[in-house]
């Protein structure tokens, strides 16, 4: 087995990191030129001065930043990335995510993961940390646009496909030869499209944004650092209060 690695995940509001947005943009260009996309419409930098994305940077202790995922939180006036890559190939997006998110939406985009970070799971800890920020940021659904080869990810997380756009939910997108997939958790609150144990993860990120784990991702014993709370937005931790206290006062009577 190998030595053991420490891999962390930390979430911050896009304007607040320059730097760090800058080296994701430059990570995940070069994931894209890997697949032959390089030219996504969306992959700009807009996002890095918005105070409405929140971002998700993986760093490992050897390798650096090694994947990355953004929350676009919707605000009047603002098309979400799946609006403007979707806009042309089906002008009912608007309408639909409008009605599906009334009330608080948001995108999960710009998933990564480095090739020289390759088969360890990072893409389901990415998608999972994203989601997890939902109640956080104060909505009731979540978007993406998933890939052929990222859809497992979305599943597992509790996305699900919207089969009244495009063909089925699938769009030829970014190019003829790749399928894009729109989807949407439709109440992050309850989590309930997302499988079980799945959803056990989702809540536990959601209810201690701070932990810290050791699991063995492809027989590499790794440290998983979790840093989900963001500065400026306040967290209710009631709930994982009142489940420490009932743990506790069940464990002394046991």
């Amino acid at each position: 087995m190998e030595l053991m690695d420490r891999l962390t995940l930390k979430a911050f509001l896009a304007p607040d990191e320059p730097a760090l947005c800058a080296e994701f943009i430059s990570e995940h260009r070069k994931v894209l030129e890997d697949f032959g996309i390089g030219s996504v419409t969306t992959n700009t930098a807009a996002w890095t001065t918005d105070p409405d994305t929140y971002v998700i940077a993986a760093f490992s202790e050897r390798s650096g930043m090694v994947g990355g995922i953004r929350v676009e939180v919707h605000r009047e006036g603002k098309l979400l990335p799946i609006e403007e890559a979707l806009i042309k190939l089906d002008p009912n997006v608007h309408h639909t995510l409008n009605r599906l998110g009334f009330g608080g939406n948001a995108e999960v985009c710009g998933l990564w993961n480095a090739n020289r970070y390759g088969a360890r799971g990072l893409p389901p800890m990415l998608a999972f940390a994203a989601v997890s920020l939902a109640n956080h940021l104060k909505l009731k659904t979540m978007v993406c646009l998933a890939s052929h080869y990222t859809l497992r990810h979305a599943l597992k997380a509790g996305f699900t496909i919207i089969e009244e756009l495009g063909n089925g939910g699938s769009f030829d997108y970014p190019i003829p030869n790749f399928k894009g997939i729109a989807m949407v958790i439709p109440d992050v609150l309850t989590l309930d499209t997302a499988p079980y144990p799945y959803r056990n993860q989702l809540l536990s990120l959601r209810l201690r944004p701070e932990q810290s784990r050791l699991e063995v991702l492809n027989g590499t014993p790794t440290m998983l650092d979790y840093h989900l709370r963001i500065s400026g937005v306040p967290i209710d931790m009631w709930a994982y209060r009142s489940i420490v206290e009932d743990r506790s006062h069940y464990a002394e009577t046991a």
